[in-house]
């Protein structure tokens, strides 16, 4: 196996432990916590580039369906994946892969910023049809948009706009890091 392949392959797999951990951080403000795990994407995003990235944050994902206690609060099993919440689970997939777009690439801070937040409003929009259709399918019950997005999507948006900020400074500083020290994970799209 080529150095690089595997330089990437051992960065996902550091990125999904920091995942595991940051998962674990909860602060409640009602029924669904305020968690780290927005930070995390946008920094694997940033830090791996789209592909990677997104993979490490997939091996977090496997690991808890697999009944590893690593998902938020501790929580694992498939059980997690058919619950209203699904959706923003592999949300999070959707916004590291989105995040490393323009993070991968020497740019601008605004384009990377930009980046994740577009990766966030991924993540927001695949949770929120899904929590609406885990009522809908699910329960034989209507959910309309507005009170999704009032339950699922208000709370969290100031929150994660300063997350996702952070992880783009925190990941853009550790890029620099890594390139000054002559390793830099490469970009595979």
């Amino acid at each position: 196996m080529e150095k690089g392949k595997m330089h990437n392959i051992i960065s996902a797999a550091i990125f999904a432990a920091i995942m595991a951990v940051l998962s674990q951080f909860t602060f409640p403000i009602g029924p669904v916590p305020i968690t780290l795990q927005s930070f995390v994407c946008a920094l694997a995003g940033g830090v791996l580039g789209r592909k990677w990235g997104a993979i490490s944050i997939g091996v977090w994902l496997l690991l808890g369906l697999l009944g590893i206690p690593i998902l938020t609060m501790g929580k694992a099993g498939a059980g997690i994946f058919f619950s209203p919440v699904g959706g923003y689970y592999l949300g999070f997939v959707v916004m590291a892969w989105v995040s490393g777009f323009r993070l991968a690439e020497k740019g601008h801070f605004l384009r990377q910023v930009s980046s994740a937040v577009l990766g966030l409003i991924c993540c927001y929009a695949l949770g929120t049809v899904w929590f609406m259709g885990y009522f809908h399918f699910g329960l034989g019950k209507e959910m309309p948009l507005w009170t999704a997005l009032t339950l699922t999507v208000f709370p969290f948006v100031a929150f994660d706009l300063i997350k996702v900020i952070l992880g783009v400074i925190c990941g853009t500083r550790i890029r620099q890091s890594l390139n000054q020290a002559g390793y830099y994970p490469t970009m595979e799209h």
